[in-house]
């Protein structure tokens, strides 16, 4: 077996997926728990397809915290994953 899983293409590494992964959820995490109203200006243009105003308003703390733990997580796979 290979020491790095790559796709079966030979595309990118399956560690570098989970970092990128981390990262994104890191940011939105941060997005929701501390600029409030940057997401609802994204809001605001995308809520016919994505949100709706009273699951945003009322629920952004736990969303924030949400995308935080997938962050640590994905951050963490990635980073064990690297030391081996």
């Amino acid at each position: 077996s290979e020491a790095r899983r790559t796709d079966r293409k030979g595309g990118c590494d399956v560690s570098t997926i989970k970092l990128i992964c981390g990262v994104v959820f890191l940011f939105l995490g941060y997005i929701y728990l501390y600029k409030p109203k940057l997401v609802v200006m994204v809001n605001f243009y995308a809520k016919e397809f994505l949100f709706n105003d009273a699951f945003v308003l009322l629920r952004r703390k736990k969303i924030g915290a949400f995308f935080i733990l997938f962050a640590i997580v994905a951050i963490y796979m990635a980073w064990a994953s690297a030391l081996k």
